[in-house]
């Protein structure tokens, strides 16, 4: 029954796999379905001996499958294997991930105040279509919270570049492969064997299109021609999804026609941004963190990905008859994120220098390190603002001697308090310093 259920979800369903993927599946399965052969898009034929060769010599499930980490500020999420719906899974198991389970790690590690960014490990050929794009779309909602990042290593096909293309930024190794960007749908026939074994299979069903791709049958003309239009309207969906995420045209997109890429080729259609080492994509997306933090997510979101993907966008607009009057711009990364630093300098500078922040330190701070105000906006909120009043600038003594009565001594006759009968304190020592000594006192 188990198999039965599997096979339900597989056939006759739009699947976001890539090609060879499909055929190791088929293969692992087809002893148990009865499927003796398997006729690929090109009319390849192959057998079941061979289709089982191909799963037995297949492992989807790598052993660095791991639970979720921090390592050095970092939330390290594994997506790998199958992409799956409604899996009920928080973590990869059994060579299968759930799109539950991806969005559940990433929420929580939004919420975990020791991440300061999310590096998603993808390793999928893909999977099903259902809660694929939702996912996609929900990642990509979540960005700006704390910096998303992902790499494929070694594989992001399909479902799995449609969660690649969903992040802020999105590495691959040399020998990684992104892509895929299309649809496949499986159909079997268990029509010829039938015949050989003498069972008829009779469906009683109501509405002409109820039991359409069932398996007992070859598939009609327009029933295929059917299934043809939804997988196309399906593949025109992905595209304008990845696109739109990664910063590409649709058209680019669907120019690729389903082809897989593999690193620097991945970076120069647009699929990924940079070709690290697998094992420094913690240092890598470490300092890309770092990066946002000092210039902030939105701008470094805005201004520093896809530099290739953006060239690549203008080069498909730009017509052939202009292809040589204007020399090809590589926009430098770090160049980019050092001008915008120097901006965000200037601007907290020109926030706490400005005349309007005189005796009010406190706002001029908080506009300047606390907001994304301009120095425009920030000078018009201190200048409405109340100004703080000055603190006296007494020193301890003058406070001392503002709390002790001063004596008051006349000017001309030698009283206190202008009191002629009140001898004057110091008129007394003077008398007693001249006495004693026959010198006038200094």
């Amino acid at each position: 029954m188990r198999h039965q259920n599997i096979a339900a979800r597989v056939l006759n369903q739009p699947l976001l796999l890539e090609p060879g993927y499909a055929r190791v599946f088929i293969g692992a399965l087809a002893p148990r379905l009865g499927i003796a052969t398997l006729q690929d898009e090109t009319g390849l034929v192959e057998t079941q001996e061979k289709l089982r060769m191909r799963a037995d010599s297949f492992d989807p499930d790598r052993p660095r499958n791991r639970p979720y980490e921090v390592m050095n500020g970092i939330a390290v999420i594994p997506v790998e294997g199958s992409l799956v719906h409604k899996f009920g899974h928080l973590q990869p198991y059994s060579g299968m991930t759930g799109y539950d389970g991806i969005i559940a790690r990433i929420e929580d590690a939004l919420r975990d105040n020791t991440v300061t960014g999310i590096l998603l490990d993808i390793d999928s050929p893909g999977g099903e279509v259902s809660g694929c794009f939702d996912t996609a779309r929900r990642i990509h909602e979540l960005r700006g919270i704390k910096p998303i990042g992902s790499i494929a290593y070694d594989m992001a096909a399909s479902a799995a570049m449609a969660i690649h293309s969903s992040t802020d930024f999105r590495y691959t190794t040399a020998t990684a492969r992104s892509g895929s960007v299309g649809v496949v749908m499986m159909h079997a026939s268990f029509e010829r064997q039938l015949e050989e074994a003498g069972i008829d299979v009779t469906l009683i069903h109501s509405g002409a299109f109820k039991v359409d791709g069932n398996p007992y049958k070859n598939l009609p003309t327009q029933v295929l021609e059917r299934f043809q239009s939804e997988s196309d309207r399906l593949r025109q969906a992905f595209a304008g999804m990845v696109a739109d995420q990664i910063g590409l045209s649709a058209e680019a997109v669907l120019a690729t026609e389903a082809a897989i890429y593999t690193g620097q080729d991945a970076i120069d259609v647009g699929f990924a941004d940079e070709l690290i080492n697998g094992h420094d994509m913690l240092a890598a997306f470490s300092d890309y963190v770092q990066t946002t933090q000092t210039i902030g997510v939105s701008t470094m979101t805005d201004s520093t990905k896809k530099p290739v993907a953006q060239q690549q966008q203008a080069t498909t607009e730009t017509p052939a008859s202009n292809a040589g009057a204007e020399q090809e711009q590589i926009v430098d990364t770090v160049t980019i994120a050092a001008d915008a630093a120097a901006a965000e300098q200037a601007r907290v500078a020109g926030i706490l220098r400005c005349e309007e922040a005189e005796g009010r330190t406190k706002l001029a701070q908080h506009l300047a390190f606390n907001t994304r105000m301009s120095v425009e906006d920030a000078k018009a909120a201190l200048a409405a603002a109340d100004e703080a009043p000055k603190a006296a600038n007494n020193s301890l003594l003058d406070a001392a001697m503002g709390n002790t009565k001063q004596p008051k001594i006349g000017a001309d006759n030698g009283s206190a308090d202008g009191d002629p009968e009140k001898p004057d304190p110091s008129v007394a020592l003077i008398s007693d310093y001249r006495k004693f000594t026959g010198r006038a006192a200094k």
